[in-house]
């Protein structure tokens, strides 16, 4: 498969840097993935880099209650719950087109960051195959149109800094690109 990232579109390039953002798990990556992102990044002050990591942290990885969960299921879910029934159909789905996640992260299947890469990975390989036309289609229209606009609502009522709000802006504007694709 790594010879389909060698022939990614800026659509799909920027899907993966949005993955990269919201997997960051320190200050050094959180920085280096929004200056791979924003072009402005480099203005910001070392006091905006560090408000912005504290509102990362407290919309997507706690300790407190996460303003903005990165987990469909919790959108998804009655309960709103992570690692409930959507992420065991997600897993199915995976499975079903023979992709699984590397769990080395310990990060449940459905976040955002795994949602984002396998979207360019379906949206890379459905520019040369009918089958996987078919699955890109199936996941945005069954999936990701039903949770993410949601949680970029939750990012923009929740965040505190101009960054994250940059951040969704930019998965919105890329939801809106994606769905275009599968005309939702």
């Amino acid at each position: 498969m790594g010879e389909i990232y060698e022939t990614l579109t800026i659509f799909e390039s920027t899907g993966l840097l949005l993955r990269d953002f919201f997997i960051s798990h320190d200050s050094h990556t959180l920085k280096a993935a929004y200056s791979a992102l924003e072009t402005h990044a480099s203005t910001l002050t070392e006091q905006e880099w560090l408000d912005a990591e504290y509102d990362f942290n407290a919309l997507f990885v706690g300790p407190q209650t996460l303003k903005a969960a990165p987990f469909a299921s919790v959108y998804l879910e009655e309960d709103a719950l992570v690692m409930g029934k959507s992420t065991l159909s997600i897993r199915e789905f995976m499975a079903n087109i023979g992709l699984s996640i590397n769990h080395k992260n310990n990060i449940p299947d459905d976040h955002i960051s795994y949602v984002l890469e396998l979207a360019v990975l379906l949206s890379a390989n459905a520019r040369t195959s009918a089958k996987y036309q078919v699955a890109f289609t199936r996941y945005i229209s069954e999936y990701i149109a039903l949770w993410v606009p949601e949680y970029i609502e939750k990012i923009n009522i929740n965040a505190q800094t101009a960054t994250l709000k940059t951040v969704a802006g930019r998965l919105s504007s890329w939801l809106n690109e994606l769905n275009t694709r599968v005309s939702i």
